[in-house]
C-alpha cells in the first residue's frame, strides 16, 4: 500500500520567475499554459520551492516509507515532486492566480495525475484554498474513497476518513498555527492516528481557555513600543498574552516588534 501525500507549494523559490511567468489580473489560463510550456529554464520541483514549511514537509514525506509525494501548485496543478518546472508566481488570491474552479486545467492537471491502487491512501494537510481547489476538481469523486483529511478541511464532507482536529491542538503541541500542518503530517506518517488520539485527550484536559482582549494592529504597535525594555520576542509574547491578556498571535506580535525596533 502506498500513501500519496499532497503538500502545498510555497511562494518563495530558489530563483525569481521571468516576467511572463508572473500571474497578473490580465493573465488568462490559455496564455499562462502556453508561456509555461515555452519556458527553457527549469528546476526540479523539490529544489525550486524554498519555503520553510515546504522544505520541512518535503523532508518528512521523502524520508517516510511507501510514500509518493505530490505538490498542490497554484500555478501548475498537481505535480510530482521530482519533475522539472519553471519558476513562477501564482497564488489563489483574486487577480494573482487562477480561480479554484480552473485549477485542474493548469499545465499538470489535477487529481487524475494520481496513479492509485485500490488499497492506496491519499493524505493532505494544506491551507484551505488548496483543498478548495481539489474540491472543485471535476474528478474529485474518483479519489474520495481513498482520501484522508483533517476535520478542518473543505474536503472533509466528502473524504472517506476524517482526522479530528481539536481547536486547541497548537496549545498541546506548543507550536504556532503556521506549523500545524507540518506537525500533523509528521504525526500521521510516523504513527498513523495514534498521536492524534493522544493529542485530543490532552486537549480535553486543558484548563479553561483564558479570555483575552482583541487589539488592533495600531494599538498593538503602540503597546509594543511602550515595552521596549523587554528584549526578547518570547518575553514580549508571554507578557502580552499571559500578563496583559492581549489577544494577538506570535506572528502579529513579531511583526509589531520589528516595526517598533525600526521606528
Amino acid at each position: 500500500m502506498t500513501t500519496h501525500v499532497l503538500i502545498a507549494c510555497s511562494k518563495s523559490k530558489v530563483a525569481p520567475p521571468e516576467e511572463r511567468m508572473i500571474w497578473t489580473s490580465s493573465t488568462v489560463l490559455e496564455s499562462w499554459n502556453k508561456e509555461w510550456h515555452d519556458q527553457k529554464t527549469t528546476f526540479r520541483a523539490d529544489e525550486l520551492y524554498t519555503g520553510r514549511s515546504f522544505k520541512q514537509q518535503l523532508k518528512i514525506a521523502t524520508t517516510s516509507k511507501e510514500v509518493k509525494l505530490y505538490i498542490i501548485s497554484a500555478g501548475a496543478g498537481l505535480i510530482p515532486f521530482d519533475v522539472e518546472i519553471p519558476s513562477y508566481e501564482s497564488t489563489f488570491r483574486l487577480g494573482m492566480g487562477p480561480k479554484v474552479t480552473e485549477w485542474h486545467l493548469l499545465p499538470f492537471g489535477g487529481v487524475t495525475n494520481l496513479e492509485l491502487d485500490p488499497k492506496d491512501k491519499i493524505i493532505s494537510f494544506a491551507p484551505p484554498k488548496y483543498h478548495q481547489a481539489l474540491l472543485n476538481d471535476p474528478d474529485i469523486n474518483s479519489i474520495k474513497n481513498q482520501l484522508i483529511v483533517p476535520s478542518t478541511s473543505p474536503l472533509s464532507p466528502i473524504a472517506s476518513s476524517i482526522i479530528q482536529i481539536h481547536p486547541r491542538s497548537k496549545e498541546v503541541l506548543g507550536i504556532s498555527s503556521s506549523d500545524l500542518n507540518t506537525e500533523f503530517l509528521r504525526m500521521f506518517l510516523s504513527n498513523g492516528l495514534t498521536d492524534f488520539h493522544s493529542m485530543e485527550k490532552e486537549c480535553d484536559h486543558l484548563p479553561p481557555k483564558v479570555e483575552r482582549k482583541p487589539i488592533s494592529d495600531d494599538e498593538l504597535l503602540s503597546l509594543v513600543k511602550s515595552l521596549k525594555s523587554i528584549k526578547t520576542l518570547n518575553g514580549l509574547v508571554r507578557h502580552l498574552r499571559d500578563n496583559l491578556k492581549i489577544k494577538a498571535s506570535v506572528e502579529r506580535i513579531s511583526d509589531a516588534r520589528k516595526l517598533a525596533i525600526d521606528d
